[in-house]
């Protein structure tokens, strides 16, 4: 059996339909904030694992034996600034994400820098303790020199086929519900 629609429930349909279309940019950008946050707690860039950071698990490991807990430090998370310093702008029909910690990039794609050098630290057994150039002010600590630090890439943020998936049905559930 057809279904007759008359003219003016096909405008008002299509008034309904361009009214929801506005909004989706801002739906999807909702949804991808979402999905770059939960990439924090998955500590992976959606179902690709983030490389470990041995200093994590240094942190975690000496946490353990003073606690007696096993509670972890998440990579990426030290502070937390980095989580909650991810924004989204939408320009028409551009939405672009960005951060206003100056590390957020070079995490977000890997890279080296070169390191000034000038931190203080001193030698215990076979392990170099690194103390803070606020700490060590004042005292004779040797010092880094200038050296090159490599940052695995740990992806948190940017354009994945999970996303383009989650967006699509958000796309076409936006048209079904409209009409």
């Amino acid at each position: 059996m057809d279904k007759k629609v008359t003219i003016d429930q096909y405008l008002k349909d299509l008034a309904n339909l361009q009214y929801e279309m506005s909004n989706v940019a801002k739906d999807i950008a909702i949804l991808a904030a979402d999905e770059f946050d939960k990439n924090f707690d998955r500590q992976a860039f959606f179902n690709e694992k983030w490389k470990s950071s041995k200093y994590v698990q240094k942190e975690n490991a000496e946490m353990s034996r003073k606690a007696g807990k096993s509670r972890k430090r998440k990579i990426l998370q030290k502070s937390g600034a980095l989580r909650k310093s991810i924004r989204y702008v939408i320009n028409g029909k551009t939405i672009t994400f960005d951060s206003s910690v100056k590390y957020a990039q070079i995490h977000n794609e890997g890279g080296t820098f070169t390191h000034p050098g000038g931190t203080a630290f001193f030698k215990k057994g076979n392990k170099f303790i690194w103390i803070s150039n606020r700490k060590a002010y004042g005292k004779k600590y040797p010092r880094t020199k200038e050296h090159i630090i490599e940052i695995p890439k740990r992806q948190f943020v940017g354009e994945h086929p999970m996303l383009d998936k989650m967006i699509e049905n958000e796309i076409i559930n936006t048209i079904k519900n409209a009409l």
